[in-house]
């Protein structure tokens, strides 16, 4: 059983929470899978076309595409919207990068339903409209699951139909309105890196010692498997695949989780360091690239805003530059006052501290940069 994946939309205060549900679909594998490959094929087409006419508006997009779309592919009414929904929007995150490659999709890739087709039915059964019509599967649900599903403080969304090493999963959306804010009248520091993943203005850090240990000896054990290159070697990479992603997953999530409660009991709103493009600004040695590659710092963010979010504690993000240079009590700013990874003494008025504690103490004083509303997700 998987846990479920939850992120946030912001911009109209509204919680959205997605629980992945495994399916039983004994004797519709062939339907399934027929349909996959249309509604990929589908956006894929609709992208290339949007891409290359320049439309990111959806009702523009809509009226370009949806007849030729069930002509040419003979998806239903309804897949066919959807599979343009799944275009634009792609299209859309990939002008957002300012990426010049055309959004496509493979033949495994998820099929996106809305309520007319699909809908969950009683006794563990959900309903699939497909090529071949509509089937009825098995949802595998774990208590936790199954308790998220019909609590009804949730309204039931759209779902994607997600296939994974020859299994399905249906990824179900749920909403509701976010609580209010916590009035605060202070503001919780927290400077992300690699040596210590979170230390907040407090003076309360979390190492990245294990995580660092963990990614090694991964690492190491998947070049010596690749080059050995034996069927039993693949098996074995095979097996050993995710590991390590979800390792440091689960350590993002603790970290956040301490934050947000942290933040929730003394009533403080929490700032982070905006570092979105910091592996283009940033350089480093050859021998650390691996690790800085590996730096899952925008999931942990990402965690710790929709936590947030849930727990009405206020995000703020905050200008980077010159935090762990800047003296926490003078204000002095010198390169000379890092004088290491974990030591900074200011050269004006002599003041010493660990370097990443005094980079969270300027995280929580400094002035907002950027409102966060962006949708995160975990």
């Amino acid at each position: 059983m998987l846990d479920p994946l939850y992120y946030t939309s912001l911009m109209k205060k509204i919680l959205i929470r997605t629980i992945s549900i495994k399916l039983d679909v004994d004797g519709h594998e062939a339907a399934l899978q027929e349909t996959q490959e249309r509604f990929n094929a589908a956006a894929s087409w609709i992208a290339s076309v949007c891409w290359d006419e320049n439309i990111t508006n959806t009702n523009t997009a809509h009226h370009r595409v949806y007849g030729e779309t069930r002509s040419r592919f003979e998806l239903g009414a309804q897949l066919a919207v959807c599979a343009r929904a799944k275009a634009v929007e792609a299209i859309k995150a990939m002008k957002a990068k300012k990426s010049q490659t055309c959004p496509r999709f493979g033949p495994h890739g998820s099929i996106r339903f809305d309520a007319r087709t699909y809908r969950l039915m009683s006794l563990d059964r959900v309903s699939l409209n497909t090529m071949q019509g509509r089937v009825i599967c098995r949802m595998i649900l774990g208590k936790r699951q199954h308790e998220m599903l019909v609590d009804p403080a949730w309204e039931v969304g759209g779902a994607d139909l997600v296939w994974r090493r020859g299994i399905y999963y249906l990824n179900v959306t749920q909403s509701k309105e976010a609580p209010e804010q916590i009035e605060s009248t202070d503001t919780l520091g927290v400077d992300l890196g690699v040596v210590r993943l979170a230390t907040d203005s407090e003076g309360e850090s979390f190492s990245g010692a294990k995580v660092h240990e963990v990614r090694m000896r991964y690492h190491k054990r998947r070049q010596v498997l690749q080059q050995v290159s034996t069927r039993s070697a693949k098996r074995r990479l095979k097996k050993l695949s995710g590991r390590e992603k979800r390792f440091q997953k689960d350590t993002n999530h603790r970290i956040a989780k301490s934050l947000v409660q942290k933040a929730v009991r003394t009533r403080k709103a929490i700032a982070l360091e905006d570092l979105r493009g910091i592996r283009e600004r940033v350089t480093v040695r050859r021998a650390n690239r691996y690790e800085r590659h590996c730096w899952a710092f925008s999931q942990l963010r990402g965690f710790i805003s929709y936590k947030a979010a849930w727990a009405g504690v206020e995000i703020k993000l905050i200008d980077p530059r010159n935090t762990s240079r800047t003296c926490s009590q003078c204000g002095h700013c010198e390169k000379a006052n890092r004088q290491s990874q974990a030591s900074f003494l200011c050269k004006q008025c002599g003041f010493c501290l660990n370097a990443d504690i005094n980079a969270a103490i300027n995280i929580s004083q400094a002035q907002v940069k950027v409102p966060l509303v962006s949708r995160l997700r975990a």
